[in-house]
């Protein structure tokens, strides 16, 4: 029997940024936040802070999803920095009144995360395309 002795890649988890695309549609939020959880997961995040993540995730996609232009794709991007994840959620938009930023919803997220921004771009043809992105640090505490 052959023995197999090649060395295994390093363990640290990878810098590159993660992107996912789907449809934006309520039944594609579990898929995101399974993501956001996993990639949580494997960054080393303490479990209170992967479940911060998971539920900003969801939070964010459930609004987004909620004000979204037909056919528009919600997309995920996901980026391990030095001592955070850096999370963006974008998708196209009828307005530019979500997230409410009066909203509890809002002040959940505002809790849950170290930093938090919306940004909307008038897109040609009517509506927006909006953006939110967070910050949540490794050892962030509420």
């Amino acid at each position: 029997m052959a023995e197999d002795n090649m060395a295994l890649p390093d363990a640290a988890p990878s810098r590159a940024p993660v992107e996912l695309r789907v449809q934006a549609d309520y039944s594609q939020i579990p898929v995101m936040r399974a993501v956001a959880e996993t990639i949580a997961v494997l960054t080393d995040f303490t479990l209170d802070h992967v479940s911060d993540i998971k539920l900003a995730v969801d939070e964010i996609c459930s609004v987004l999803v909620k004000d979204a232009a037909e056919d528009a794709e919600l997309v995920c991007c996901f980026e391990r920095l030095e001592e955070s994840i850096f999370v963006r959620i974008d998708t196209d938009t009828r307005t530019d009144l979500v997230p409410d930023r009066g909203s509890f919803g809002w002040h959940v997220l505002r809790t849950l995360t170290d930093t938090i921004t919306v940004a909307h771009e008038a897109r040609d043809g009517g509506g927006f395309h909006t953006t939110v992105e967070f910050t949540k640090a490794f050892g962030s505490d509420y």
